[in-house]
């Protein structure tokens, strides 16, 4: 099976994937990643829509508790439910049986969110002294 990994047009370096989310009953599975882990960190997420079958397997039990997993190979299979996109990391695989696919770069889910009450009450207090 040939590995689809250059189809995602990140570049040539290696992947992370950093979080894995199945939402809306399944039917949606999020893959959030990290490309050139050593230099930029650069996001991106895989998306699956319309899925009807995610089959997960850990392979490394002493791993699990690790924040971030070595992208080792991928195929997207085919839209329309008509093959299964397989993923398999150094931690686990999942395979999803999907309807639609997209991929969004530069975006990070991870990103802490900002806390604007305190960073406002911090630059009044700033002011004040």
């Amino acid at each position: 099976m040939p590995d689809d990994y250059n189809l995602l047009n990140v570049g040539g370096l290696t992947s992370l994937v950093t979080n894995v989310k199945v939402s809306l009953w399944g039917n949606e599975v999020l893959i959030e990643c990290v490309y050139d882990p050593t230099g930029d960190r650069l996001p991106y997420s895989l998306v699956f829509q319309d899925c009807r079958k995610i089959m997960w397997e850990v392979h490394d039990e002493e791993e699990i508790k690790e924040p971030e997993a070595d992208l080792i190979g991928i195929h997207l299979g085919e839209d329309a439910h008509r093959t299964a996109a397989l993923i398999h990391t150094d931690i686990f695989a999942i395979s999803i049986l999907y309807g639609g696919f997209s991929i969004h770069k530069g975006e990070n889910f991870n990103s802490p969110i900002a806390d604007l009450e305190t960073e406002a009450l911090v630059s009044q207090e700033t002011a004040v002294a």
